[in-house]
C-alpha cells in the first residue's frame, strides 16, 4: 500500500520544499530543451545543482 507524505492529517505542506524545488529545476534548467540522450540531461541536472 502506498500512503500519502503528510505530517498532520489534512496538512499538504511537508511536500511545498520539494514541489518547489523540482518547479524550480523545470523552469530555469530543463524548459523547453531538448536532450538526446539521458547523460546529456544528467549532467545539466548535476550542473544545476551544484
Amino acid at each position: 500500500m502506498i500512503g500519502r507524505s503528510l505530517s498532520m492529517k489534512g496538512c499538504p505542506y511537508d511536500n511545498a520544499v520539494a514541489e518547489a524545488t523540482f518547479k524550480s529545476i523545470k523552469t530555469r534548467s530543463v524548459k523547453g530543451r531538448h536532450f538526446t540522450n539521458l547523460e546529456g540531461l544528467t549532467k545539466e541536472l548535476q550542473d544545476y545543482v551544484h
